[in-house]
């Protein structure tokens, strides 16, 4: 019994004690509260610290990255094709005195006592030959005709003389120098139409490069228009 009474007791106390202080709890707030609406207690109130404002980093601004103008390549162009004219060749006559080393004709006016138009071409394959020039032929024949009659004149100048109508003509003399020494060949047209008429000495004058006997020349006279050898 007196345990349970003492118990009793105890908690008894105990509620006192709970009330009490919710009591003192409440007269506290509510003396605050007085405070805080009319400011006459003395007692300033804590003021409110402001928040510091918040710190804006504006955000770097990115620089453009430069643009490089754009490289402009013309477009080749292609140079015009330029096709040279053609020119021609000037026309070379030679002269009498080129010496025919290289076998060219060298053309020569023989005078004559008819005074008809009379030449010889002369081609010489020996390189030897270093002037051909007209003789001087009398009135008439001095040579058998068909013939060709050489002789010295100087121990390099060399007299060929033969017969021919007293017509205009076109001859054509060939040196040729081979093992056995020169040999000359002359081409004398045939009249076109015949002729009884009599002949004329025609006369060439060769001078050469060096010393020739007229004794080791082999001289034909070769008649129509055939050519060489034929």
């Amino acid at each position: 019994m007196n345990d349970f009474r003492s118990n009793k007791g105890t908690r008894r106390a105990a509620g006192v004690l709970f009330l009490g202080g919710v009591a003192l709890v409440a007269t506290i707030a509510t003396a605050a509260a007085f405070n805080g609406r009319d400011g006459d207690a003395g007692v300033s109130p804590t003021p409110a610290v402001p928040s510091a404002a918040p710190v804006v980093t504006p955000a770097p601004s990115e620089m453009p990255e430069p643009t490089a103008a754009p490289v402009v390549t013309p477009a080749p162009t292609e140079a015009p094709v330029v096709t040279p004219e053609p020119s021609e060749a000037p026309a070379v006559t030679p002269e009498p005195t080129d010496g025919g080393g290289d076998a060219m004709p060298i053309k020569v006016d023989l005078a004559n006592a008819t005074g008809n138009d009379v030449y010889v071409d002369i081609v010489d394959a020996s390189g030897r030959l270093v002037d051909a020039v007209s003789g001087t032929p009398g009135d008439g024949m001095s040579v058998e005709p068909y013939t060709l009659h050489v002789e010295n004149v100087d121990e390099r100048t060399l007299r060929l003389t033969w017969v021919d109508f007293p017509i205009d003509n076109a001859l054509a003399l060939y040196i040729i120098d081979d093992e056995a020494g020169l040999h000359f060949v002359l081409v004398q047209p045939e009249p076109a139409n015949g002729s009884d008429a009599v002949g004329f000495d025609r006369e060439l004058l060769l001078t050469f490069d060096g010393a020739v006997s007229a004794g080791d020349i082999e001289p034909i006279l070769q008649g129509g228009l055939d050519t060489i050898g034929e």
